[in-house]
């Protein structure tokens, strides 16, 4: 009689612990985790990185609705649209940053923006998911891109470009964009290097303003250097203007400046030129996660204009943002949830690949930009797989032209 006496007093004490253990938890949940986006949404970037707030919206009400939250906790979000000037962008993080509670994570579709807002993020203690220029991400910090160095595109390109190139001849590449911190992001020693070391000759590079109309003198400059491709990092559609003006025989390449927003401007001007890209084609029907996010683009009666590889970007912020606070959170409990444990998981996502394949992921602490891309031709204004080894609707991997001093 005494043992059981002893053992229902221990399990009543037990109970009672658990009980409390579990109500102290379960207290240290947040009211909601709050994000925010901080990009230019009205400005001359708008037409590429725009849809990424109705994106962001969206996956939130997929992820609160569909999927509980984050075990329960749902996501919130700011939105800022600096207009694509930066400095109106610091401004808004400052506003942001003084929130309380502030926003546990950044997601910025502006490369400039993004650029100055690196160390910031770091200094903050808070979590930027950027563009993937060098200086978005290195010195690396607290911030992953939203796909492969931008260099890296580039190299990707002429990587495919040597594959099925025939001639006895090198390849000739001339390289026109914009001259801004997102345009030049592709202009590095370390593609310039890649493009020699396997045999494509980049014959010109020329810049231009984000709003000039006019860009004939660069193009007769490079029609005389005779290019095979035109290479770009920006909105496509003056370009090949000016090739169809100059009735130049010469297409371009280029990658998340010339999806379906731009193509669709001018289909017919996009014929077959190539697009890098790091998410799965919205002209491919029969993939189940393009089915699922044109399901809530007919929900909530999204434009065709907002059917951008940018809106499902916003998904990937949302996605990533549930994926690594509850992996973190099952590991240190929302009691020990701070910036460090989720930061562990992000920086580990090793071929993610939320929506059956939507985006695939991989981030590391020497590379938090994932390295996976497809390379798509142009047809009739749709994204199709492009043809050679490094096509076929796979992902394939981009070299890494991640800067010497940071490998």
């Amino acid at each position: 009689m005494k043992f059981e006496k002893i053992f229902k007093v221990s399990f009543i004490i037990f109970l009672v612990i658990s009980f409390f253990s579990v109500a102290a938890v379960q207290a240290k949940k947040p009211d909601s985790i709050i994000i925010a986006l901080l990009g230019d949404l009205t400005g001359p970037y708008a037409p590429i990185v725009g849809p990424m707030a109705p994106g962001t919206e969206d996956a939130i009400r997929y992820v609160n609705d569909e999927l509980g939250g984050i075990n329960g906790v749902k996501i919130k979000l700011i939105i800022r649209d600096n207009t694509g000037k930066a400095a109106l962008g610091l401004q808004q993080y400052a506003e942001l940053i003084g929130m309380k509670p502030k926003p546990l994570f950044f997601g910025v579709p502006h490369t400039p923006t993004a650029e100055a807002l690196r160390a910031k993020v770091l200094a903050d203690d808070v979590l930027g998911f950027f563009p993937s220029s060098i200086e978005d991400i290195f010195p690396v910090g607290n911030t992953v891109g939203f796909y492969a160095l931008y260099p890296s595109h580039a190299a990707l390109f002429v990587k495919w470009l040597k594959e099925g190139w025939t001639k006895k001849r090198n390849p000739r590449v001339g390289i026109i964009t914009w001259d801004t911190s997102y345009g030049r992001a592709i202009l590095t020693p370390e593609f310039y290097d890649y493009a020699k070391k396997i045999g494509v000759d980049i014959v010109a590079t020329e810049l231009f303003g984000v709003r000039d109309v006019d860009i004939t003198t660069q193009m007769v400059r490079i029609r005389s250097k005779k290019p095979d491709w035109l290479l770009t990092n920006c909105l496509s559609l003056s370009i090949l203007k000016a090739v169809n003006e100059l009735n130049m025989d010469v297409r371009l390449a280029n990658s998340v400046g010339g999806g379906w927003g731009v193509v669709r401007l001018a289909p017919e001007l996009h014929e077959n030129c190539i697009d890098i890209n790091s998410v799965a084609s919205y002209d491919n029907l029969d993939h189940p996660g393009i089915r699922k996010i044109l399901e809530y683009h007919k929900k909530y009666k999204r434009s065709l204009k907002e059917q951008t590889n940018f809106y499902i970007y916003g998904w990937q912020y949302v996605l990533m943002v549930h994926k690594v606070i509850q992996d973190a959170v099952a590991k240190v409990g929302w009691d020990n949830l701070d910036t460090a444990a989720i930061k562990k998981e992000m920086f580990s996502l090793t071929d993610w690949e939320p929506l059956d394949g939507v985006v695939r992921v991989t981030y590391t602490k020497k590379l938090p930009a994932s390295p996976w891309m497809k390379i798509y031709r142009i047809r009739g204004g749709k994204l199709v797989p492009a043809e050679g080894r490094l096509g076929g609707g796979k992902w394939v991997q981009c070299p890494d032209m991640t800067p010497a001093k940071y490998r």
